[in-house]
């Protein structure tokens, strides 16, 4: 009797462990689905074929559809997408931008697009640093240096110089928690830390911002911007205090970007609903 109430507690100890659980399944056609990281809109699951982008919210509903401007795409063999973000391209938080890459007639081109179609960058004859395209894998050939964030590219064209070009914006941080930061995230502490968030959202007449600088930083810009991208409002903010009021008045009832920004290459936003 005793040894079977000690199998039964076992078998019952047993069942109460945490469990691996299959969320959610997603066709055939999503096999390059990956988990990316969007600097206003957090983690979004990204998949895509040679017409179109397709971004899932974590409960797995579609997020967004972005068509791929047409072009003579040799096949998936030599069709890439990556670096899907908000605000490495560019620094409006209102659109995404993504690298991408495709064989043509023979060679490689590598163009940048935002969500509208237009090309922001655009190169032939080209591959790019670490890059295998027997597996489709890579190493990063955007990365984070003090100086901001650099892309490498090679020409397969002899004399095969290789070009570094400097982006105007950055990739977010993944999330970790006394852990090692993974997938692209910078290696620079200013970029771990500062907090931003507003109250009452939506507002009306106006809202508190309340921010924390990161570690070491003094001085900040707290800019906002319209959903199509313009700059509409920008203050200075210090570490003295850790927040500010700001007037919502002369604003349109809207959808609004806020964002803190530091010299050194820090950004942490937010949106903000503005009603009347």
């Amino acid at each position: 009797m005793k040894k079977l109430i000690i199998i039964m507690l076992m078998i019952a100890s047993g069942s109460s462990y945490a469990q691996i659980t299959l969320e959610n399944t997603y066709p055939s056609a999503y096999y390059n689905l990956r988990l990316e990281k969007l600097s206003s809109s957090g983690y979004k699951y990204v998949a895509y074929d040679t017409s179109m982008i397709t971004l899932f919210n974590l409960n797995h509903t579609v997020f967004r559809t972005i068509n791929i401007p047409p072009g003579g795409y040799s096949g998936p063999t030599t069709f890439y997408i990556w670096y899907v973000s908000e605000e490495l391209f560019n620094t409006n938080p209102a659109d995404i931008e993504y690298f991408f890459l495709y064989g043509h007639t023979g060679s490689l081109r590598c163009r940048v697009y935002d969500e509208s179609g237009n090309a922001m960058f655009s190169q032939d004859s080209v591959s790019w640093a670490g890059a295998s395209l027997s597996t489709g894998g890579f190493e990063e050939f955007i990365s984070y240096t003090p100086s901001g964030y650099k892309m490498i590219i090679h020409s397969v064209i002899s004399p095969y110089p290789t070009s570094i070009y400097s982006l105007p914006g950055f990739l977010p941080c993944h999330d970790c928690t006394n852990g090692v930061i993974t997938s692209m995230a910078p290696n620079n502490s200013d970029l771990k830390k500062g907090t931003i968030s507003n109250y009452p959202n939506p507002s009306k007449g106006e809202t508190t911002i309340e921010y924390e600088l990161p570690q070491g930083v003094t001085n900040a810009d707290l800019v906002f911007y319209a959903i199509q991208g313009q700059e509409v409002k920008r203050f200075k903010v210090s570490n003295a205090f850790h927040d500010i009021i700001i007037s919502t008045a002369e604003l349109d009832a809207g959808t609004y970007y806020y964002q803190l920004q530091t010299s050194s290459g820090f950004k942490a936003g937010k949106k903000m609903v503005v009603i009347k």
